[in-house]
């Protein structure tokens, strides 16, 4: 019995000893609020969803970022891109406007060299593949541009005036078969027609080649040897240089020779001419 009574006495003092914790525990702190088992359930049980909704947020918040970022980032590419597209006409506005005046430079240095005097015009129409070898210039009558006036450009000879409008002209180039020009060797000074032969050359790819006749047997010419103008056919000027002579040989007649001419200009894409008055 007296072991009965201790197990109850432990009991009491085990129950007043909880009792007088919770006592304590709640004269410290006040404020303290204890969560219901359920409730505790119900948090538990939610907040795994909690996290995998907050995760998908962050995520689309992130996506959305980048997003706006990327197009933020592609108007910035259209807008340099304008800018590269925008420099580079300007650039080759500029190396036109550099290649025009170096050939402006080139032809007034020759007329000067040459004393001749004359007007520049702008080649406004190229028809060199068609039957006749023609181009159009935007100097006519009211220019004082008249039939058979010299053509020279960057380098040399480019041809004669033919028919002439009021406001444009044409010109007849020395590749043409319907062109003459009596010429020298400048070395040798022997004699020769150039006549056009429509025909391009090995030596300068789409240069339109023409060719010496009536070349004596016995006249010094060589290969390389540069072509001018004789001023003897009362057209073209004394001393404006054509071309090189190439492949000299002897006609099948054995009474002259013959050799292409590789002209200096190449009359394909000449821009820029000046008109001998």
């Amino acid at each position: 019995m007296f072991s009965h009574f201790h197990r109850i006495t432990k009991a009491a003092v085990f129950i007043i000893c909880v009792f007088l914790a919770v006592i304590f525990t709640s004269l410290a702190f006040p404020t303290f609020e204890r969560v219901h088992w359920y409730r505790q359930i119900i948090m538990t049980l939610s907040e795994p969803p909690q996290k995998v909704l907050s995760w998908m947020g962050n995520s689309v918040t992130d996506i959305w970022r980048h997003y706006i970022s990327l197009v933020d980032a592609s108007k910035e590419n259209d807008l340099i891109k304008v800018q590269l597209a925008e420099a580079n006409r300007k650039l080759i506005e500029c190396e036109e406007i550099k290649k025009e005046n170096t050939n402006l430079h080139e032809l007034l240095a020759m007329s000067a060299t040459l004393k001749l005097n004359g007007t520049g015009a702008h080649v406004v129409a190229s028809n060199v593949l068609a039957e006749f070898k023609v181009l159009t210039i935007d100097k006519g009558y009211k220019d004082g541009i008249r039939k058979n006036m010299v053509v020279i450009g960057p380098g040399g000879i480019v041809g004669r005036i033919g028919q002439v409008a009021s406001g444009e002209a044409t010109v007849l180039l020395i590749s043409d078969p319907n062109s003459a020009v009596d010429v020298l060797v400048q070395r040798s000074g022997a004699r020769a027609i150039l006549v056009g032969t429509s025909t391009s050359s090995e030596l300068k790819p789409f240069f339109s080649l023409s060719r010496l006749e009536y070349l004596r047997k016995t006249s010094d010419i060589k290969n390389g040897d540069v072509i001018i103008t004789s001023g003897l056919d009362k057209l073209f000027p004394p001393g404006v240089p054509v071309g090189t002579a190439n492949n000299v040989e002897l006609t099948t007649t054995n009474i002259f020779k013959a050799a292409d001419v590789v002209p200096f200009v190449d009359l394909s894409q000449v821009r820029d001419v000046f008109v001998l008055k």
